[in-house]
């Protein structure tokens, strides 16, 4: 499941639009809380970048899958969070500024965490480490990609559009109902054409490896929820962090394993689904709270 570098780049300018009509409604305060409030970012840090990668090393202990696919699981499970759930997060009416500030630190933590994580879990099971014995010692993670990626395609948008949000509240309050329709059409659209150029693939594999990525994505919003939820977070903060450990950067993955692993099948098989089902799973979830305002008044205040 790829694109060429044309589509690359469209996606990426669709994306860098969806956040900057994000940020249209952030403003300083809603990330200053965040700051008197570290509890909920430090636990969507801890679920992103500790608990999925472990919980997911657990669970392949138990499956009795090929060594590709549960080395495709661990790989995603240590991706950080993708720019993808800041937009899902906003429409969800979560705490959006939450969101981007767990994006944006898991994104320069997995400079180290993933390839830590991923050697570790894909060493201690047997089935993966042989699979992988005498092919890949070590995984090169690109930091100036990462931190290239993270700037061009989150931090740019989202200051233009605080900056338009906050300098020009008229304006931004007109083209708001249209940022947000079409957030919902370009997700749409994302789906249909990934869909459309890997029909094929999608329909040969759409058994097994289907099942696991929607048993493991369902996993990962399960963890970010119940984690909030035993912390006693708020709704909104509840919102933010089950979208934020539920959708993995799977395009990072995807890079990884074509530059990598040379492409390996099974391991692509899982990114590439799992690119494609964290939105349908993220869209139910906006389906289901935007027609729910979280309850009490600081968590409306950082929700749209």
């Amino acid at each position: 499941m790829n694109y060429d570098s044309s589509q690359q780049l469209i996606l990426g300018l669709v994306l860098a639009a969806l956040i900057f009509g994000v940020a249209l409604e952030l403003r300083l305060a809603h990330f200053l809380l965040v700051l008197r409030r570290p509890l909920p970012a430090l636990l969507g840090l801890l679920c992103q970048c500790l608990l999925l990668p472990w919980l997911t090393f657990v669970a392949t202990l138990f499956l009795d899958l090929r060594p590709g696919l549960e080395l495709g699981m661990l790989l995603v499970a240590a991706c950080p969070g993708g720019n993808l759930s800041n937009v899902i997060t906003h429409l969800a009416r979560g705490n959006t500024a939450l969101s981007v500030s767990v994006t944006s630190l898991s994104s320069l933590l997995a400079i180290l965490s993933l390839p830590l994580n991923f050697a570790a879990t894909a060493s201690l099971n047997p089935d993966t480490a042989a699979f992988l014995h005498g092919q890949m010692s070590s995984l090169d993670v690109d930091a100036s990609g990462i931190i290239g990626g993270l700037v061009v395609l989150l931090v740019l948008p989202l200051l233009a559009g605080m900056a338009v949000g906050n300098l020009a509240p008229a304006f931004s309050a007109r083209v708001l109902p249209w940022f947000k329709r079409f957030s919902l059409l370009a997700f749409g659209l994302f789906l249909v054409v990934a869909a459309a150029g890997n029909w094929q693939l999608l329909v040969a594999n759409a058994g097994l490896v289907l099942l696991v990525v929607v048993g493991h994505n369902a996993g990962a919003l399960l963890l970010g929820w119940s984690a909030s939820r035993l912390a006693g977070l708020a709704d909104a903060d509840r919102r933010a962090l089950t979208i934020e450990v539920g959708m993995q950067n799977s395009g990072l993955a995807l890079g990884l394993i074509l530059t990598q692993f040379g492409g390996q099948v099974d391991m692509a098989l899982v990114s590439g689904f799992w690119g494609l089902w964290h939105i349908v799973s993220g869209l139910v979830l906006v389906a289901v709270w935007r027609r729910n305002p979280p309850r009490g008044k600081e968590e409306l205040s950082c929700a749209s």
